[in-house]
Formats: structure tokens, sequence, C-alpha cells
């Protein structure tokens, strides 16, 4: 709880500078924008330690650890991702932002490919039953 307070006070700080110093200078108001990002993203990095490692343990005793790979695999795309496509609009790049967004959804899409294919596998063998 503690950790959600202190990213949201830093992201609320980060945008209200960045509206004061954008009205002077755009340009810095855009790298003290992703500035922020990034202290946000290293902030959270070393929690998600502890979660993936939960999550490990958790596939490992289900029987499931190539989903829950695909699935994490594709989290961290979408996060990437997310962080990306806002840091274009935030340039005001909505265009980019999209081809951003589209990378992403083809990038997840690739990644959970090989799950797909086991699955159809699994569909082929009970129907052949």
């Amino acid at each position: 709880m503690n950790g959600v307070l202190a990213v949201s006070a830093l992201a609320v700080f980060a945008a209200v500078c960045g509206a004061l110093i954008k009205k002077g200078n755009p340009e810095i108001a855009l790298l003290f924008s992703i500035g922020a990002a990034v202290l946000v993203f290293l902030y959270v990095l070393p929690q998600t330690e502890s979660l993936a490692e939960t999550i490990g343990m958790l596939a490992e005793a289900s029987e499931m650890s190539e989903a829950l790979q695909v699935l994490l695999k594709a989290l961290g795309i979408v996060l990437v991702g997310q962080i990306a496509a806002g840091i274009c609009r935030d340039a005001g790049e909505s265009a980019l932002a999209s081809g951003v967004e589209f990378a992403v959804k083809a990038a997840v899409l690739l990644t959970a490919l090989p799950l797909l294919q086991s699955l159809l596998a699994i569909v082929q063998e009970v129907l052949t039953l």
C-alpha cells in the first residue's frame, strides 16, 4: 500500500511540475516526464522480484510453467508498451503511440503462439479419441 502511495505521489508531483515546465519549455517538460516514468519503473522493478518468485513456485507446483512463463512475458511486453505509448502521447505523437500499441499487440500474439499451438495439439488429440 505504501508503495502505491509513493508512486502515486511521485507521479502527481511530476505531472504538476511537467505542466508548469511545459509552459516555458516543452522539450524539457518531455524529458522531465520521461525521467519521472523511469524513476517510477525503477522503484517498482525490485518489488516485482518477489512476485516473479511466487509465480515461479506456483508454476512448478501446478505443472503449468510454460503457460505462466508466456503470461509473464506478455505482461512485461504490455507494461513496457503502455509506458512507451504514454510517453509518445505526452510528446504529442498520438500516431506513433498507436504504432507502439499495435506493435505490442503483435508481440503479445507472437509470444502466445507456442501456447496456442500446444492447445490446438491437445484439441486434436481429444478429437481423435
